[in-house]
């Protein structure tokens, strides 16, 4: 049965100045889990003095929070009817609450015990977690509906995700050098108080904000609503298509969440001649260089042969900067680092560019389109990767005897276990979790000419009854795909 369609804008083109708003909006999405990756466990460790291990369960304890969170909020804005959408009331909401939350979130507790300071760090990474559900599950929501047209919508998520990544960049830098002038105290912790919480946050909080009130929902909707239950939340994982692109996104999240939250580490105590900034930088600046290229291939190119084409040149690399000699120049390991980018950037680019098609193929699934819900399971899964990193990061470092900083000792020299284990932790992310993802990838041929063919048939479903040919057609998608 053919749903009414609730969009009244479905027919609407989409502007140039939609698009450079709602791109601008992941800011927040490649910023703010870039802050929290590569400076939230040393500024607990560090800063607040709490045990790496406990440090590293806080983080968990926030995805069994998100486990409910983000699903529900999925289903929530998939049951939203307001005059202005689905998804944006609640990129406006979220966007007005990130400043405070950020306030709480990195506020340096002085508490003496240091239970009640891990129970104040895991209250506010709670609070932290639901506001960025309530922006980022509606926003990766949109990003399917902003526009019906294949090649605008690839032009949408490609230009989000040059934001993404440039916002990488920013928020991976600039806290990182915030970061070493706190552990060498040239400046206070106040002051890298008040530059995260007000620069930052209004950085991620104004283009969420902009994006709810100025861009349009086009993807057409009926009335009927979704309850949301267990079996809601496992839907999505009914389709193989998702199933797969689940493996690839949480692997890709996973490995460079992890290399995140061990870079400042390294750079500290196993190879103290580079800097982390340089090396962070080198990185997300070969992701950058590619994008023009990606762009162009991406409308013509099966987009899982672009997330794996790389790999094998990105697990070299891996093996290099684990094995690099503590005693060698610095400009060696750049070198390694810009080649593991290289390889590495087809896999972080993909993961959301495939997303629409994906979703696609879900609605001709199981017909109903629930945008929300697939963004809900990508995106919890997204929360959960930053939190085995930093479990894992931390748990290896409490079990091999990490040793805290000092005022007088700031940077104290670790055991070796230690820094042989910072060393694995960059193998195990880049050679052991990428090879597995770069086969998966091999596995999954979604092509531009199926994915153009499958909005033509949902556009067909939406007007009239399939014809028995194109049923076979969608039976033979399906069997494949869905």
């Amino acid at each position: 049965m053919r749903a009414k369609n609730r969009n009244k804008t479905a027919g609407e083109e989409l502007s140039k100045k939609e698009l450079i708003l709602f791109a601008l909006a992941d800011v927040f999405g490649g910023g703010g889990l870039a802050i929290l990756s590569v400076i939230y466990l040393p500024y607990l460790t560090n800063i607040l003095k709490i045990n790496p291990a406990w440090a590293g369960a806080v983080v968990m304890i926030s995805k069994a929070w998100d486990a409910i969170s983000d699903p529900l909020m999925g289903v929530i804005s998939d049951n939203t009817r307001s005059k202005i959408g689905r998804r944006r009331p609640y990129l406006i909401l979220g966007g007005l609450l990130l400043i405070p939350i950020m306030a709480l979130l990195w506020y340096p507790v002085s508490f003496e015990s240091q239970i009640m300071r891990i129970v104040y760090v895991t209250l506010t990474y709670l609070l932290y977690a639901t506001v960025s559900t309530i922006i980022a599950v509606p926003y990766s929501s949109m990003s399917t509906e902003i526009t019906n047209d294949y090649s605008l919508r690839n032009k949408a998520n490609l230009s989000r995700l040059a934001f993404s990544l440039l916002s990488t960049a920013i928020c991976t830098l600039a806290p990182t050098m915030l970061f070493s002038r706190l552990t060498r105290q040239s400046i206070d912790v106040w002051q890298f108080y008040f530059i995260l919480v007000l620069g930052f946050g209004t950085y991620f909080a104004v283009p969420n904000i902009l994006a709810g009130v100025f861009c349009k929902e086009r993807v057409p909707y009926g009335d009927e609503k979704i309850k949301f239950s267990f079996k809601t939340f496992i839907k999505p994982l009914r389709v193989k298509s998702f199933r797969k692109l689940i493996a690839l996104h949480s692997s890709q999240s996973v490995a460079l969440d992890i290399v995140s939250a061990v870079v400042i580490y390294y750079a500290l105590y196993v190879v103290s001649s580079i800097s982390s900034t340089i090396f962070l930088g080198t990185f997300l600046v070969m992701q950058l260089i590619l994008y023009p290229f990606l762009m162009k291939k991406v409308d013509s190119i099966p987009k899982t042969k672009i997330y794996r084409f790389g790999l094998p040149l990105t697990a070299l690399g891996a093996l290099g900067i684990a094995l690099f000699p503590k005693d060698a120049s610095p400009v060696w390991l750049y070198v390694i680092t810009a080649f593991t980018a290289l390889g590495f950037a087809g896999a972080q680019t993909m993961s959301w560019i495939i997303f629409p098609d994906v979703v696609d193929i879900g609605e001709l699934s199981l017909k109903q389109r629930m945008s929300g819900s697939f963004s809900g399971v990508m995106t919890f899964i997204r929360k959960v990767s930053a939190a085995i990193a930093i479990f894992l990061v931390g748990s290896v470092l409490g079990l091999t005897g990490f040793i805290h900083p000092t005022d007088a000792v700031p940077i104290p020299v670790q055991p070796l276990a230690t820094q042989n284990a910072i060393r694995m932790l960059v193998v195990f992310a880049f050679v052991i979790i990428m090879g597995f993802a770069f086969f998966v990838a091999r596995s999954f041929k979604i092509s531009p000419e199926l994915s153009k063919r499958i909005k033509q048939l949902l556009e067909i479903r939406r007007t009239r009854e399939f014809t028995p040919e194109e049923d076979s057609e969608v039976d033979n998608i399906l069997k494949q795909f869905g």
